[in-house]
């Protein structure tokens, strides 16, 4: 009775994205925390954005230089990545120690948009590791500490008004000192290895993930014009919002298994509510608004970063992330100025009509619902669980590798993972538990990999390569 009550509740909880804990390589932990830094060292003001140059604003200027470092990867090669990440990072430095003594002028902003420049390029490399070295929950837990970031700067704003002037030099050098180890213990673990491939990534569900991506990022870019031009917003309300995004997303992956589904949903839903309230001036309005829209914010924002790294995981494609990176480019540099332009003849931020084209966005993907989850939510766009995302598993699949590349057997993947939990004595029900596949599709994979190994029995397997195992792990 209580084994059926555990394994009733196993059940329950069970995810198809398979987001346990236990699933966290420790020894990972520079990689999994590239892209939040990456990230954090790019949000961080380093001077008056309000200053114009040549009649454009210094933060219009800046999410094109961002967006510009983003395409620039495109055209490196894959083997030279981490080395772009470390020169990238090395630069922010020196142009960060600069800006510390350059008094205000042209000379500053001209450090600062190449500081923004190699910011993106950075994030851009890091979010290269991002899709293909880390599995789901790693990733969930890098948005994660993200969003725990932008949830502590904004609520500590509003809560001590000198914290933004005064902590302002000592939170960037202490976030750089951090991101540079971060990138160099990065670039031990990474090796020279190179993880895309040329495969067009055909049938991936990129693209569809890529263009909800653009999107939001529309949605976002309207937020703006309602939120900051008009100080109308509550920071610490914002704030709590972006943390409690956190566990309800926890709830969400635990009680449902098309999450992600949900979560865009929410995003949608909490983004309207809150932009709505923030319509209007009074005090219930503002907070109410505020928290909402913190929250729909972060939950966006992270099923956004979740979704599109794991379908290009999945692909598997080089060609995909190039893709993700030439669109990043076209929002920061082309939407971002049209948006920018538009609104600029107006003497004022026009509150409502940002209000109603993030209606008209958020009406569309509703009206749009069947054809994207049918195209997206109901299908296995993500990356999936593989034993290599498996501390437990990591050294024995490495064992099989060498193997495979040994006696020249061409295994597939999946074959390369029956083989090694077949050998560590796993019964193919219980393979088919650990990997969040079918039965019969375990069984399938057996029968192949017995094909190739020229045997015919779990008995054959052990007599041929048990002994083996055991003395090259010896």
């Amino acid at each position: 009775m209580t084994g059926t009550l555990s394994a009733n509740i196993k059940k329950f909880l069970q995810t198809r994205d398979e987001l346990s804990f236990r699933n966290i390589r420790g020894g990972i932990w520079p990689l999994i925390l590239v892209f939040p830094f990456s990230v954090i060292a790019g949000n961080l003001r380093y001077y008056d954005h309000s200053i114009a140059l040549a009649g454009i604003s210094s933060s219009e200027l800046m999410f094109s230089l961002l967006g510009l470092g983003w395409l620039v990867l495109i055209f490196i090669p894959e083997r030279f990545i981490i080395l772009s990440l470390r020169i990238a990072v090395i630069i922010s430095a020196l142009l960060l120690l600069f800006l510390f003594f350059m008094p205000m002028g042209f000379r500053q902003s001209a450090i600062f948009m190449a500081l923004k420049f190699f910011n993106g390029l950075s994030a851009a490399c890091a979010f290269y590791l991002f899709c293909f070295m880390l599995n789901n929950i790693e990733r969930l837990a890098g948005m994660t500490i993200i969003q725990l970031y932008y949830g502590f700067y904004y609520a500590a704003w509003e809560i001590f008004p000198g914290f933004h002037a005064e902590s302002n030099i000592w939170i960037r050098i202490i976030v750089m000192i951090i991101f540079i180890i971060i990138v160099f213990c990065t670039a031990r673990l990474y090796g020279n290895g190179t993880y895309g491939t040329n495969s067009s990534g055909k049938g991936s569900g990129v693209p569809f993930v890529i263009g909800l991506g653009v999107v939001h990022y529309m949605i976002m870019c309207m937020s703006n014009y309602i939120e900051w031009a008009e100080n109308s917003v509550s920071s610490f309300a914002f704030g709590l919002g972006t943390v409690v995004s956190i566990g309800l997303i926890v709830i969400v992956q635990l009680l449902k298994g098309r999450s992600a589904l949900y979560i865009w949903i929410m995003f949608l839903a909490f983004t309207l509510f809150g932009l709505g309230a923030l319509l209007y001036n009074s005090s219930a309005a503002i907070i109410s608004g505020s928290f909402a829209y913190g929250l729909g914010d972060s939950l966006g924002y992270i099923i956004i970063c979740y979704m599109c790294a794991g379908a290009i995981k999945r692909s598997k494609s080089l060609r995909m992330f190039k893709l993700y990176c030439i669109v990043f480019f076209i929002q920061y540099f082309i939407i971002s100025g049209i948006f920018s332009a538009y609104f600029n003849y107006f003497d004022e931020a026009n509150r409502f009509l940002a209000f109603g084209v993030v209606l008209v966005l958020v009406t569309l993907c509703f009206l749009f619902m069947p054809f994207i989850q049918k195209r997206l939510f109901d299908a296995d766009w993500t990356d999936g669980l593989y034993l290599r995302d498996m501390e437990e598993y990591s050294r024995p699949l490495a064992e099989t590798e060498a193997i495979n590349d040994k006696d020249h057997l061409d295994l597939t993947p999946r074959e390369q993972e029956i083989f090694t939990m077949l050998l560590k004595g796993t019964s193919p029900k219980e393979i088919a538990y650990v990997l969040k596949i079918s039965y019969g599709t375990v069984l399938y994979h057996q029968q192949n990999l017995y094909r190739k190994l020229s045997i015919h029995s779990i008995a054959e397997l052990f007599a041929k390569y048990k002994t083996g195992v055991k003395s090259e792990s010896a």
